[in-house]
């Protein structure tokens, strides 16, 4: 195990953290639907990377950390969450106002992703949200690309139908157009 020393490491690390922290816990959220958990997963990640810092910080620090995370969301899976989830409640009916239409959508998106099991999940974030190629994301997940595509295509219907349920017709219409765009 490699220990970073001196203050160069621990200021470089810091940096990391305080500059890319937020994007990695938004990652493990969007990943494994649970806020706490998602921050547990990401400090737990940071403990690690941190360990051997010196050594990750002379490639591509967030490329390997988000990859990390995705894994220990991958195991937390396959290990400590054996149950499924359910959602605990219906979001209220949202004020119609423009200017609450972005957070409209977000939140129609998330409950549309709810409704995925956790690898479909992990497929359209990593696949759309972080823009990962079909590759990336079998490498990740540790499937076949073929895995990654059929999951994709099923998770992006399923999702098209809790929208289209939900008449979030804005949001159907963009989820079609990016199946058209990739």
């Amino acid at each position: 195990m490699e220990i970073g020393s001196g203050s160069d490491v621990d200021e470089s690390f810091a940096a990391f953290v305080a500059t890319r922290s937020g994007r990695l816990v938004a990652h493990a959220y969007l990943l494994c639907g649970d806020m706490e958990q998602a921050r547990d997963i990401v400090q737990g990640v940071l403990i690690r990377a941190y360990q051997r810092w010196a050594r990750i910080e002379r490639d591509d620090p967030y490329a390997y950390v988000a990859a990390a995370v995705a894994n220990a969301v991958t195991d937390w899976w396959r290990i400590a969450y054996r149950r499924y989830e359910t959602p605990t409640a219906a979001l209220p009916e949202q004020s119609g106002d423009a200017a609450y239409g972005a957070v409209d959508d977000r939140q129609a998106l998330l409950a549309a992703l709810r409704h995925l099991t956790r690898r479909e999940r992990a497929v359209v974030v990593l696949r759309y949200l972080d823009d990962r190629t079909e590759t990336d994301v079998a490498n990740m997940l540790q499937v076949r690309v073929g895995t990654v595509k059929a999951t994709c295509h099923k998770a992006l219907r399923r999702m098209r139908q809790e929208l289209q349920e939900k008449s979030f017709d804005g949001l159907q219409t963009a989820a079609r157009e990016g199946t058209k765009n990739r």
